[in-house]
């Protein structure tokens, strides 16, 4: 994995910034053997988010900024070819909307050809039967 890019999936970060979270030392293995971290936009946000009711406005405001400081991190936007899509694939599939964000970053591995990096076991599958490639953390060695 040593030139390997991939698009992270918030909860790698989120799993990174708490110590004591279950796989924090597998998501600082993972991060620390890619060379890339491609975050959509919306990943982003799910970490503002996520990390301000975990760990409250202060720590997550500085892991976001230290975030976007990384040489490795590369934000790269939502477009409207992955809204459409994400759409689409929860109406086919019948899904709640609280997966549309799930499919929206999935787009964004799709759209990009890299493959996906995610600690959420529905979102893997999700990928898999999509075509995507995936970095899986229970089962790919650092």
């Amino acid at each position: 994995m040593a030139s390997l890019s991939a698009v992270v999936d918030s909860n790698v970060y989120v799993y990174r910034a708490i110590e004591d979270s279950v796989h924090h030392e597998r998501s600082k293995e993972l991060l620390n053997a890619l060379s890339r971290w491609v975050t959509p936009t919306l990943v982003v946000h799910e970490v503002v988010w996520t990390l301000s009711e975990l760990v409250g406005r202060q720590a997550a405001l500085l892991y976001v900024k230290a975030l976007l400081a990384h040489s490795k991190v590369e934000v790269v936007p939502v477009i409207k070819q992955d809204i459409s899509w994400a759409l689409e694939a929860v109406a086919d599939e019948g899904l709640s909307l609280a997966r549309y964000n799930d499919k929206a970053v999935l787009s964004v591995a799709r759209r990009t050809g890299l493959p996906l990096l995610s600690f959420d076991k529905k979102l893997l599958s999700q990928a898999s039967r999509a075509g995507v490639a995936t970095i899986n953390p229970y089962s790919t060695p650092p």
